[in-house]
């Protein structure tokens, strides 16, 4: 289904003034909107005040993102380490943390950023948990 959302006075300026010199009728009549539906059909089908593109083709690619039991088990949020002595504040956080993943940052060889993902929810993380998460990409 395609929706097409047009701007009368946009649609009667001149080309010059970047319309594209339909001259439709802003009134509200019956006689009015059928004169639209009119000038709209005949702008149309003669293509010559404007063109649509119907199709835009997207590629998809799907990236596998598996962090191991042993990895990423540990936040980086600043709140948990105290910023004078740099330890953890919390102890239940030293050897046995639970955090969650929120985000997967893509990254090329030269470690530069060049996408982000975002999970639906997040995903629990700790020394017993393994994830699998699959990152979908539209270029």
């Amino acid at each position: 289904m395609g929706t097409i959302l047009l701007n009368a006075k946009a649609l009667q300026l001149p080309v010059a003034n970047g319309g594209i010199a339909l001259a439709p009728s802003t009134g509200s009549s019956n006689v009015a909107n059928g004169l639209n539906n009119t000038i709209m059909f005949r702008a149309i089908n003669s293509g010559s005040s404007f063109q649509l593109n119907s199709q835009e083709n997207i590629t998809s690619d799907f990236v596998y993102v598996r962090p191991q039991n042993f990895e990423f088990n540990y936040t980086t949020n600043p709140s948990f380490i105290s910023s004078s002595t740099g330890e953890v504040i919390y102890s239940q956080f030293i050897n046995n943390p639970q955090v969650y993943i929120t985000t997967v940052g893509m990254y090329n060889d030269s470690n530069e950023l060049l996408a982000v993902a975002k999970l639906s929810r997040p995903l629990v993380k700790d020394f017993t948990k393994e994830a699998l998460i699959r990152v979908k990409l539209n270029f």
